[in-house]
């Protein structure tokens, strides 16, 4: 009788280890609890605080700051009016005639409305350099976002790893006082060793990981990486938000994505610019006003020039302002489809990953399983089975193989949820942290 309880010990272990390798990867729950203090991170540094850092002092910010001041000034100029020309003359000087004496303004007149055109086109460059300043302050603050996750995840498995490690270095010198007193082989406290040698290297590749995305993220905030502080935020999910409908995801996205606003301004520009160059080829009127003093007699002058362009008619202007706008037309066709293309790709994936995310950890009926206190729960059985002899060393060591498998798949699907929110996010031109549009999941 008690090697048949023995035996239904060892079969119901075995049961729920199937049933958790059973789950789908993607089934996640990275929450700080007693059962699985692996899963949290312990620092203060959270996600909108990398993103005020970076808008605060990162030098990309700077640099499109400088661009739109340089594309603002460089149109400006180009619209300015000419400015008027004062001449003061004096002639026959050293001879015996009355010296005679000539001023006068000229001002150059926009008869047809060219300087207009330029004016309307500095106005479209400007709201053309804001929209550029806009998607480079949005791709820096998403390119943070996205590593401050990864760091989070980084921090996560290695403390997995951790205490993976140190369940089986417990194991093994369990199994290594066993040995000693003759209860079990001693193949099987090298075996048992061995795993917790593969652990401690396991954790050891997690330490690597977390410098290697500590870098990252110092990459993307453009700090030292010892002035970065730890992502305080864990990796979990404990609520998902509703998914957009994707029927009005690219009307929303056409709203709000800078990059569409920047190639629409240029569109607007170079046409508007090509009309300033067509104009260009018309005579250039100049107008003169003044006085003059001769013989003692003062008499006033008025004077009208033209300019007639027989050997410069502006082709070369014309021909660069026609060139402009067909780049600008192509570049907002290749921008629409490339918008099209990440929302559509964005809002699928974040749908499967939510749809697949829910189903697998109940999160939309009655909160999300911890997958950490599951496995924990069946680790901790295994190992008192192992202790009273129902189940063998093997099995004791896949179940805590399947423990450390099955917490760091949540943490990855956990991720892969909070990255596909960013990609969906920045597809329709959102905030790292404002909220999807509201919508039906289909």
């Amino acid at each position: 009788m008690k090697l048949i309880g023995r035996r239904a010990r060892a079969v119901c272990i075995c049961g729920a280890a199937l049933v958790v390798s059973a789950l789908p990867p993607s089934a996640a729950r990275a929450q700080t609890s007693a059962a699985g203090p692996a899963l949290g991170i312990a620092a203060r540094f959270t996600l909108a605080d990398a993103a005020a850092l970076a808008r605060r002092q990162h030098p990309m910010l700077s640099a499109a700051g400088g661009r739109r001041r340089a594309i603002s000034g460089t149109a400006r100029q180009e619209a300015a009016l000419p400015n008027p020309v004062f001449e003061w003359r004096r002639e026959n000087l050293g001879s015996t005639l009355q010296r005679d004496e000539f001023m006068s303004a000229t001002l150059p007149v926009d008869l047809y409305g060219r300087r207009v055109a330029l004016r309307s086109a500095a106005g479209q460059a400007m709201r053309r350099a804001v929209a550029d300043s806009s998607a480079t302050a949005r791709d820096v603050e998403f390119d943070v976002a996205r590593a401050y996750w990864r760091t989070a995840l980084a921090l996560a498995l290695r403390s997995a790893a951790g205490a993976q490690r140190g369940a089986v270095d417990t194991i093994a010198r369990i199994e290594e006082e066993r040995a000693r007193q003759g209860a079990v082989p001693e193949g099987s406290a090298l075996r048992a060793r061995l795993e917790a040698d593969r652990a401690r290297l396991t954790e050891l590749s997690a330490r690597a990981e977390v410098e290697r995305a500590r870098g990252d993220l110092a990459r993307a905030l453009a700090l030292p990486l010892d002035s970065v502080p730890l992502p305080s935020e864990t990796v979990a999910v404990d609520t998902l938000s509703a998914v957009p409908g994707m029927a009005g995801l690219l009307a929303f996205a056409r709203g709000h994505r800078p990059e569409l606003s920047a190639a629409r301004a240029r569109v607007d520009e170079s046409t508007t610019r090509r009309l300033a160059e067509r104009l260009g080829t018309l005579p250039g009127v100049g107008v003169q006003a003044g006085s003059k003093r001769t013989s003692g007699v003062l008499t006033g002058t008025v004077q009208v020039g033209v300019s007639l362009p027989f050997f410069d008619r502006n082709g070369g202007n014309r021909e660069r302002a026609e060139g402009d706008v067909l780049m600008a037309q192509g570049v907002l066709r290749a921008t629409e489809a490339q918008v099209e293309a990440e929302v559509l790709g964005a809002a699928r994936a974040y749908l499967l990953l939510v749809e697949d995310f829910a189903r697998a950890t109940g999160t939309t009926a009655g909160g999300p399983r911890d997958f950490d206190a599951r496995g924990r729960t069946i680790a901790d059985i295994a190992l008192t089975a192992w202790r009273e002899g129902a189940i063998t060393l093997f099995e004791l060591l896949d179940t805590e193989r399947l423990h450390a498998d099955v917490r760091a798949a949540a943490l990855r699907a956990a991720t892969d949820v909070h990255l596909a929110r960013l990609d969906l996010a920045r597809a329709l031109g959102l905030a790292v942290d404002a909220p999807l549009p509201a919508g039906a999941s289909r």
